[in-house]
């Protein structure tokens, strides 16, 4: 058995947990729906965030999105994983996370560039988690953004968070990268923080799980 193998079923086995842990707490602890499904999204993506450690190439990853896709779509018709499925609202969150997870990694072997992977999942697994955790506890109580009289369901402190969490992480990210603080490095953590709150915030039922880590990747691409 090779190593990428192995450790490829040690992934398997542990995103599985991460599911059964959400459904421990949210059919035994009753935790609410809403913060299991930030715990799995969190938890899945922070994980994923040591793919560049084990794997030379995307073939095993891509294996696993796949499965873990079609996991997540048979769970979803089946009114299965309630501690990610289990809210009235249309989300297809849970879906597009192993698709973001996997194409951004197979997108940053391709390109030969670890940190096009890490800080979008970082902002996917951080960032984002942290915002819909803000809106939903002080929600009710915060103005939402509206641009003319197009009202987004996002709130503006949820979007700040966003952003500054985003831009600290992905300055610290190129920093380790690179090696220096620079104005060019200032720039492109800049630009992919205001990027990813932009198309996070114009992002409904969960389609920033995909837009998210892909406007970060197209964006850190340029730099």
């Amino acid at each position: 058995m090779s190593q990428e193998l192995f450790f490829t079923i040690l992934y398997s086995l542990a995103f599985m947990a991460i599911l059964a842990t959400g459904e421990i707490l949210h059919s035994i602890l009753k935790v609410r729906t809403e913060y299991t499904r930030k715990f799995a999204h969190s938890a899945a993506s922070l994980l994923a965030l040591t793919f560049p450690l084990i794997y030379n190439s995307y073939g095993y990853v891509l294996a696993m999105g796949i499965i873990f896709f079609l996991v997540m779509i048979i769970a979803k018709r089946k009114k299965l994983l309630m501690s990610i499925n289990g809210v009235t609202r249309q989300t297809y969150g849970g879906v597009l996370l192993p698709v973001a997870i996997t194409g951004a990694f197979s997108a940053s072997v391709w390109l030969d560039d670890a940190k096009l992977f890490i800080i979008p999942i970082l902002i996917l697994g951080v960032s984002d988690s942290l915002a819909g955790l803000t809106g939903m506890h002080y929600g009710p109580k915060l103005k939402k953004i509206i641009i003319r009289k197009l009202a987004l369901n996002k709130t503006y402190l949820g979007t700040s968070v966003f952003f500054f969490t985003a831009l600290v992480m992905s300055v610290y990210v190129l920093h380790w990268f690179v090696g220096n603080f620079s104005t060019h490095t200032i720039m492109a953590a800049f630009s992919v923080a205001i990027g990813a709150a932009i198309v996070e915030a114009f992002s409904s039922k969960g389609l920033d799980n995909f837009t998210v880590p892909f406007t970060s990747l197209l964006i850190l691409s340029m730099f």
